[in-house]
This record gives structure tokens, C-alpha cells and sequence, in this order.
């Protein structure tokens, strides 16, 4: 029953029989008069193909740790809703919006978080959960460390007027996935409780090369760093009470050889050789989700074997 309500709402916007509520000619005047008169937040836009490019500063973006604070992830929220709404219901060609923050005090940094607009339609229809939802953003940062660097040592605190200016480049489907896989993978090896006793994730990057020599579509290709953790040494003797009687030494024995096996279980052990298959059934699972065809091959390298795994597309599907 939850779910029919957000697909009637869907279902409302999407009818060819009503005009969007915001047309194409007047989607960047909606974007900032909503903000401004919803959030009390300043935004200015630019387009760059089917890419709805938004920026907007951030009053204390970081905290002292140099993370985004929680007070910078509400306002980005509320702009981020916004902009939801309006996507799904204009006319506009837009394929992906993608927000760039950046804090009002502090040069050289910022977020730059982007969304497919078709997960935007098929969260509101109740077709993917909201953790898959969340999990589909991207979130990335850009950081120019000399400017950062100078601003956070700089004896004037004041307030540094900001240009405004903001740099958006067209989202394409094929690299989107690519980066939103790359960051799959190594959250399976971070949070996998197997996994992650066993191995260290340095580093996971995708790409798409469009233009690949002897094959009509592009390949999709993976660089891992993730390294085997040194096995752990459980040498030392168990110990062991005896049974109070001989009648009950098989009992014991059973019991003790349970709790064995059980513990072996619990530590499940991967070697070198299960990196390359894990990161790929992750590749095909979300290019299945996305149902993404467009590529020739899958390419996964693991930087410490040297060892490349590779894969038509005929395999995935």
C-alpha cells in the first residue's frame, strides 16, 4: 500500500495529459526560486548536454576534522529535494543532475554529488529501496591542496568573497556506472565481515573506454589495490578441561569439535586468487540492475598479482 501512493504522484507527473509543472524554458528560474523561498538558499545553474549542473556555497562545509559536516549535509538535502521535484516533473531532456558545494570560508575544496534521474523515478515508484537509492549517488570531492592549504593557515579569517564560478562537464551512463561500481567494490571488500578480515582495500578506479581498437563498443575497466592481510597466527594451545567422567568423554568430544567447525565458518578464509571473481559478480549484478548493455568487455586488474580478468558481454547477460 506504501508504495502506490509516490506511484500515483509519478503517475500524475508523467501524464501526457497534463503540462509539467515546470517546462524546459523555465527549469533553472523554478530551481532557484524554490530554494530561495523553501531553504533561504542561493544557487546558480548551468547545463552541459542532458546535465543539470547546480552550485551552491556552504557556510562551515567541513568540520574540524575536515569532513562534511552535518549542518552542510542538511542544506544539501533540502537542494537536493528540490531538485527531485523538479526532474520529475518538466519536459526537459535532462538524463543527470549533478550538485556542486562548496564552503563560503575555505578555498580548494569541494563536493561534487551527482544522481541518475531515472533512479530518481523508479525510487518514487517504489522500484528500488531507499538504501539502494542512497547507494546509486555519487559522491566525490574535488580538492586543490595548495589552495586548501594556504586558506587553513592563513591568519585572516575572514569571510573570502566568492566568484561563483563553477566548472560542470556532461554525465554519461557508461562512466557513472563505472565510478558507482568502483565504489561497490570497495565497500564489499570494507564491509563484508568476512572481507574485510582479510583484505585491505588502498584503492578501487573504473573507467569506460568508448574507443577501444577491433571492437564496436566501449570496455569497462577496474584497477584494484586491495591487499591480502597477513594471515593470523591461532597457534597457541587450546585449552581444555577434562570431562568429569569417562561416560561422558564422547559428549565432550562432540561438542568441542562443533564449536570447531562453527568457528572455522564464522572465520571464513579468502586467498589472493578470490579478489578478481568477487569484484566481478559485483560488476555484473549492478550492470544487471542498470541493465546496461552498451559495452564489448569487462576488464578487472588486480594491481598486486598482476593477474587481469576479462569478459564479453555475452557473459554478463
Amino acid at each position: 500500500m506504501k508504495r502506490i501512493f509516490p506511484f500515483l504522484i509519478l503517475l500524475m507527473f508523467m501524464s501526457s495529459g497534463c503540462k509539467p509543472t515546470y517546462p524546459k524554458t523555465k527549469v533553472s528560474d523554478s530551481i532557484i526560486k524554490l530554494c530561495r523561498d523553501e531553504y533561504n538558499t542561493e544557487v546558480k545553474l548551468k547545463t552541459a548536454g542532458k546535465t543539470l549542473g547546480v552550485y551552491m556555497p556552504v557556510d562551515n562545509l567541513l568540520d574540524s576534522s575536515l569532513q562534511p559536516s552535518e549542518e552542510s549535509f542538511e542544506k544539501l538535502g533540502n537542494v537536493l529535494h528540490v531538485l527531485s521535484r523538479v526532474a520529475l516533473s518538466t519536459n526537459a531532456d535532462l538524463e543527470f543532475i549533478t550538485l556542486v558545494a562548496r564552503d563560503s570560508k575555505i578555498s580548494g575544496f569541494e563536493l561534487v554529488l551527482t544522481r541518475y534521474v531515472e533512479d530518481i523515478k523508479r525510487f518514487m515508484i517504489g522500484d528500488i529501496s531507499r538504501g539502494e537509492y542512497m547507494k546509486r549517488m555519487l559522491f566525490e570531492t574535488r580538492v586543490d591542496p595548495l589552495v586548501l592549504l594556504s586558506d587553513l593557515v592563513s591568519k585572516d579569517k575572514k569571510e573570502r568573497p566568492q566568484s561563483g564560478e563553477f566548472s560542470i562537464e556532461e554525465v554519461h551512463l557508461p562512466d557513472f556506472l563505472a565510478k558507482q561500481i568502483s565504489r561497490r567494490i570497495e565497500d564489499k571488500f570494507k564491509e563484508d565481515k568476512h572481507l574485510k578480515g582479510n583484505f585491505k582495500v588502498v584503492a578501487v578506479n573504473g573507467e569506460f573506454s568508448p574507443k577501444v581498437p577491433n571492437l564496436e563498443r566501449g570496455i569497462l575497466k577496474f584497477t584494484l589495490d586491495i591487499i591480502k592481510k597477513r594471515e593470523m597466527n591461532n597457534t597457541q594451545p587450546e585449552r581444555t578441561v577434562p570431562p568429569p567422567a569417562d561416560a561422558f568423554s564422547l559428549v565432550w568430544k562432540g561438542v568441542r569439535n562443533g564449536l570447531a567447525n562453527l568457528k572455522k565458518r564464522r572465520q571464513k578464509k579468502f586467498n589472493k586468487e578470490d579478489i578478481l571473481p568477487i569484484s566481478l559478480e559485483t560488476v555484473r549484478r549492478m550492470l544487471r540492475r542498470y541493465n546496461f548493455r552498451d559495452f564489448a568487455e569487462i576488464e578487472i586488474l588486480d594491481t598486486n598479482t598482476g593477474k587481469t580478468l576479462t569478459i564479453n558481454n555475452k557473459m554478463i547477460y
